[in-house]
C-alpha cells in the first residue's frame, strides 16, 4: 500500500494542486521491488485521493484539485537495449502499461477528477510518425518522447506540460498562471 512519508502538508497548508502521475515503474517489471498489480496500483490512487477527499483524514483539504496523469507507453525495443534480461520477462510489454493508463483512468472517473491520458498520447504521436514517415529512430519512434524507455525526455516533458495547460484552460481556468495573484 502506498504510503505518503509525511510530504503531503498538515493543517497549517493546504495544498491548491495534487497531480498523481505514478504507475510507469509500477506497470514494467512485476518481478521487481518497485512494481505492482493492477489492483494494488488501483488501491493506491484510491488511497492517494482519499488522504485529501476523507473528511476524517488529517490532511483533508476538499478544495485541493487533484488531476491524475497516466503512466506513458513502455518503448519496448530502447527497454531491450538498456536492459538485457528484458525479453525473458513476459511481462514487460506496452499492453500491461496500457492496462495501468486506462485503470488511472477509471480511477480519475470513480473519483470525479479529471485525468490526462499521457498514454494514448504518445501512442497516437508515435504511430502517427511511423505511418507518415516523419521519424527518425532505431527505437520505433518512442526515443522522441521517452529517454530509456519508461521515463519521459525533455519533447516527452513538453508534451506533458502543453498537456497540463490545455487541462487547466478547460477545467481549472482560474489557476492558469496569467490568472493568480502576483
Amino acid at each position: 500500500m502506498w504510503q505518503h512519508r509525511g510530504i503531503l502538508p498538515g493543517d497549517e497548508k493546504r495544498l491548491q494542486m495534487l497531480f498523481i502521475f505514478i504507475g510507469a515503474n509500477d506497470a514494467r517489471l512485476p518481478s521487481k521491488t518497485d512494481s505492482s498489480t493492477l489492483e494494488e496500483y488501483q488501491a493506491n490512487l484510491h488511497a492517494i485521493i482519499s488522504l485529501l477527499r476523507d473528511p476524517d483524514s488529517e490532511y483533508y483539504s476538499p478544495k485541493t484539485r487533484i488531476l491524475i496523469i497516466t503512466p506513458p507507453p513502455i518503448g519496448e525495443l530502447m527497454i531491450q537495449s538498456y536492459t538485457p534480461t528484458f525479453a525473458a520477462d513476459p511481462f514487460v510489454f506496452n499492453n500491461r502499461t496500457r492496462l495501468f493508463a486506462e485503470m488511472a483512468k477509471q480511477v480519475a472517473r470513480e473519483a470525479g477528477v479529471p485525468s490526462i491520458d499521457l498514454y494514448s498520447e504518445i501512442e497516437n504521436r508515435v504511430r502517427e510518425e511511423q505511418a507518415t514517415g516523419t521519424w527518425s529512430s532505431t527505437y520505433d519512434g518512442y526515443d522522441n518522447y521517452l529517454v530509456d524507455g519508461v521515463h519521459l525526455n525533455n519533447k516527452g516533458n513538453m508534451l506533458l506540460f502543453n498537456l497540463i495547460i490545455t487541462t487547466f484552460q478547460a477545467v481549472w481556468p482560474e489557476m492558469l498562471p496569467k490568472t493568480l495573484p502576483s
